[in-house]
């Protein structure tokens, strides 16, 4: 099949990667670029670290050093192997969403955690007793979408990749009812909207699990 891969890089380079050594043509199109930005710890540590991204991992810099020591809860499997290789000693993974994490960060009985983030984040409702102290220490900006046509499948990894590129489709003409997506949850198929050739959501918010669902659709 051919796939054209929205997620950002490097992470989009490892997606195409796993594709490719199915067999699959991959073409790389990241729809948003990411660039650190400065931030300062603050002057008293938090209790515990949250870490909703590889992105924030990989674009943190050192100012995270004397953090590493902390309990840092990350929102899946990705992320949580980015921290541990970035030399995070006491890392736990909260789960598949952002909501999920926070309600495991308060499960667990912190109440003092700084998020280190980027400057687009997605809304949550904060459990009672927990308090999110929130640092920006990357952006993410747009890209422009090229030809999204022809592909088997458009692969898509956020909310907000989503919408933009159903509304790149709609500015270039590039008519849904001639494209598939498949997008990694639910949340970020419907932030794509109505109208494609065919939709489907990752049964869980993995790239395990998207990739299997791309197979099953096609079998």
């Amino acid at each position: 099949m051919r796939i054209l891969v929205t997620r950002p890089l490097p992470g989009g380079e490892t997606t195409a990667r796993r594709l490719r050594a199915e067999g699959h043509d991959v073409v790389l199109a990241p729809l948003l670029v990411t660039e650190a930005t400065a931030w300062a710890a603050p002057e008293t540590p938090p209790a515990a670290i949250m870490l909703t991204s590889a992105a924030a991992v990989r674009l943190v810099g050192v100012g995270a050093e004397p953090l590493k020591s902390l309990p840092a809860f990350t929102v899946g499997r990705a992320t949580a192997a980015a921290a541990r290789a970035a030399g995070y000693s006491d890392v736990r993974d909260g789960g598949g969403t952002a909501q999920v994490l926070v309600d495991h960060v308060a499960a667990a009985g912190f109440a003092d955690i700084l998020h280190l983030a980027g400057a687009d984040r997605t809304l949550v409702t904060v459990p009672a007793g927990l308090r999110i102290t929130t640092a920006i220490v990357y952006a993410a900006r747009l890209l422009p979408l090229g030809d999204a046509a022809g592909f088997d499948w458009v692969v898509l990894y956020s909310a907000r990749t989503a919408a933009h590129f159903a509304a790149e489709c709609d500015r270039s003409g590039q008519l849904r009812a001639g494209i598939a997506i498949a997008a990694i949850s639910a949340n970020v198929l419907g932030a794509a909207g109505a109208g494609w050739r065919r939709a489907i959501a990752a049964a869980a918010p993995q790239e395990d699990a998207l990739l299997a669902a791309i197979g099953a659709a096609c079998q």
